[in-house]
């Protein structure tokens, strides 16, 4: 009979198996129990309270509620939908992509952008989320000699991209809204750039029931984009992909075939990384 899966205690690092100093005193004790606050999380618990952090670590509440906190400003955990619960963030999530042996994102995702771009030629991207930001962290140039230019590392609002709003909407309400906390922090680069809360949440809202995310001119005029999440295991967005050209020439049915052949090249994705993808009649909007 299968068992569920159970949260796993916290592993402290032993310095004498590391190959470092035998000496425990020469460890930093806040960095080992911030280290051991990220241990806690698992496929059973994905989203955990400061108080059951500090029951488990058997640490003080105030102690844990300021790692915690530091652990968040730096992005490795991020606010969940309740006061005082968190959940891991997107650096953790990069780190992972780095460490992964064998099932490279970015190897896995070039692989499938590639063809895209042999058979539209416009250029695509694998991109993940930072903080209020779309970065590149892989890019498959278009052959046309008119393309759309980009760069790895480069940052765009997520709000303006396909990148960024196919990762905006596997985010949150809480943490959405606080990365939005009221319309100055919507950047508008043109006319066409959302500019509130409730436009956003609308359009996440039919990103998350069609499965794809169009930049409609949003980021810069007279360019057009569609997008993808990559999930993992746990159905966490960890990246997304997208394929970028002229409005001229990404318009009418060849949008409509591009957010096909995108998403289906993000779902290969995703199997190829053991994400959990979600099937017809599956709750496409249950992120509270």
């Amino acid at each position: 009979m299968a068992t569920a899966l159970q949260p796993r205690g916290p592993r402290v690092p032993d310095p004498a198996r590391s190959g470092g100093t035998s000496d425990r005193s020469a460890m930093v004790a806040s960095l080992v129990h911030g280290l051991s606050i990220l241990s806690l999380y698992c496929e059973g618990a994905q989203v955990i309270g400061i108080g059951e952090m500090a029951q488990r670590l058997g640490l003080h509440r105030s102690t844990t509620s300021r790692l915690a906190a530091t652990l968040s400003a730096c992005a490795y955990l991020e606010r969940a939908d309740t006061a005082g619960r968190y959940r891991l963030g997107p650096r953790v999530l990069e780190l992972g992509v780095l460490a992964s042996q064998g099932r490279n994102l970015r190897a896995i995702a070039v692989e499938e952008l590639s063809g895209l771009v042999e058979r539209y030629g416009e250029t695509a991207h694998l991109g993940m989320l930072d903080a209020g930001q779309a970065r590149m962290i892989a890019v498959v140039d278009g052959w046309h000699s008119v393309r759309h230019h980009s760069a790895i590392g480069k940052l765009s609002p997520a709000h303006c991209s396909s990148l960024g709003k196919a990762l905006l909407a596997g985010l949150s309400k809480r943490a959405l809204r606080d990365l939005y906390p009221d319309e100055e922090a919507f950047a508008r680069p043109t006319t066409k750039s959302i500019h509130s809360l409730p436009e956003l949440e609308r359009e996440l809202a039919l990103i998350r029931e069609r499965g794809y995310s169009v930049d409609d001119e949003e980021l810069e005029l007279g360019l057009r984009c569609v997008g993808a999440p990559v999930v993992d295991a746990f159905g966490t967005f960890v990246a997304a992909v997208s394929v970028s050209g002229p409005s001229a020439r990404v318009q009418g049915r060849v949008v409509d075939e591009l957010a096909r052949e995108i998403r289906a090249a993000a779902e290969r994705i995703s199997r190829r990384i053991g994400g959990r993808i979600a099937r017809d009649g599956d709750d496409k909007d249950g992120i509270a």
